[in-house]
């Protein structure tokens, strides 16, 4: 479907997917339901207010926690709290301890990775399916228009063979009204002979 689309000059890229989807939420938060509706199926609609409502929830999660000045400045206070205890028991704990703390910190470090990963990864899978539902969207537009240049070239094929069969039936009354003519002119040359005898 984007190589179909990139031939006709339009290129499917993150940047386009994510437009599409900033477009879609805007209308969600307005309210404009029609627009949302236009161009699909009941149940397409109820899945795009479904993700959109996900996206919705994932950017204020992501909003309070980046945004709340209190959760900030306890992180702070926890991290140097912690870093502090960290280096006081550093100074003191043999190598093989020290890196058996390493391990955990790289496990606590891998967790975290993970749950951000988590988000970003629901993210850029509804981004994908809003992606996937616009193609298969593009591509019964496209299926739709075909078949509306099909029905009306039949039309107009039809129309010509109409117009073709009427010039054919008028021809044909034609010579058969001249026929008659002739057989009629034809009788009364004979009528006349015999009068005239």
């Amino acid at each position: 479907m984007s190589s179909a689309l990139q031939s006709e000059g339009f290129e499917v890229d993150g940047r386009r997917c994510r437009e599409r989807t900033a477009l879609l939420l805007d209308y969600y938060k307005r309210h404009n339901y029609a627009m949302l509706r236009r161009g699909g199926t009941e149940a397409m609609y109820m899945e795009k207010e479904d993700l959109l409502q996900k996206i919705l929830e994932l950017e204020s999660e992501k909003r309070e926690v980046g945004s709340d000045p209190r959760h900030r400045d306890t992180l702070c206070v926890t991290v140097t709290e912690e870093t502090l205890r960290r280096a006081q028991e550093e100074a003191a704990i043999p190598p093989v301890i020290e890196s058996k703390l390493e391990d955990n910190n790289m496990a606590e470090r891998a967790a975290r990775k993970q749950e951000c990963e988590g988000c970003c990864g629901a993210y850029a899978r509804i981004l994908q399916h809003l992606e996937r539902r616009a193609e298969a969207e593009q591509r019964l537009r496209e299926e739709e228009l075909a078949l509306r240049r099909e029905e009306l070239q039949l039309q107009r094929e039809r129309a010509a063979l109409e117009r073709e069969r009427q010039e054919a039936e008028r021809k044909e009354r034609e010579r058969r009204f001249e026929l008659e003519r002739e057989e009629r002119q034809v009788i009364l040359e004979i009528l006349r002979e015999k009068m005239i005898k």
